[in-house]
């Protein structure tokens, strides 16, 4: 774990500072699902395809990766770079956006974090709002595969208004 990250123990996450000014989003999920499953259906792309098709990267250190966020997105619809660490079935940064996984008794723990990149158009509170929603929107749908293993579409699966919701620490 990225230690200067530390730990978010809330449903909807935090948003703090680095020592070097930048700020980040993190929040913590708890499944019900081995640490070797959850792998799996993060990095096999046809797993991937079925809650998240606009991810793909190549799963080994220093692959290249892209995330298509939808062209409703708010913020960029189209992020690409390198996989910055890559440590199965633990660890996966696509650029500063990490997935840690932990063994927590019979599932595991995922911990999310992203450094948040700002923007002209919108405030610090919208931006964290937009990237929070979305990764747990994402994250949502993760879980119903791990679940259930259906695919559950964007329209099915609405996202939370975070501009209601109380996030430790947000600007």
């Amino acid at each position: 774990m990225n230690a200067a990250l530390g730990r978010s123990s809330d449903k909807f996450g935090a948003v703090g500072t680095l020592p070097d000014g930048k700020d980040f989003v993190i929040f913590e999920r708890h499944l019900r699902h081995s640490v070797d499953r959850v792998w799996s259906a993060f990095t096999d792309a046809d797993q991937r395809d079925k809650w998240m098709p606009g991810i793909q990267f190549e799963a080994k250190a220093g692959g290249k990766y892209e995330i298509w966020f939808g062209d409703d997105c708010e913020g960029p619809a189209h992020v690409s770079g390198t996989l910055t660490e890559f440590d199965p079935p633990k660890l996966i940064a696509l650029g500063s956006i990490r997935f840690e996984l932990e063994s927590e008794g019979q599932g595991c723990l995922l911990r999310f974090s992203d450094i948040l990149w700002y923007d002209d158009k919108r405030t610090k509170t919208q931006f964290a709002n937009s990237v929070l929603g979305g990764w747990h929107h994402f994250l949502d749908r993760f879980e119903i595969w791990l679940d259930e293993g259906v695919r559950v579409l964007d329209k099915d699966l609405p996202e939370v208004h975070y501009a209601e919701v109380d996030v430790k620490g947000r600007p």
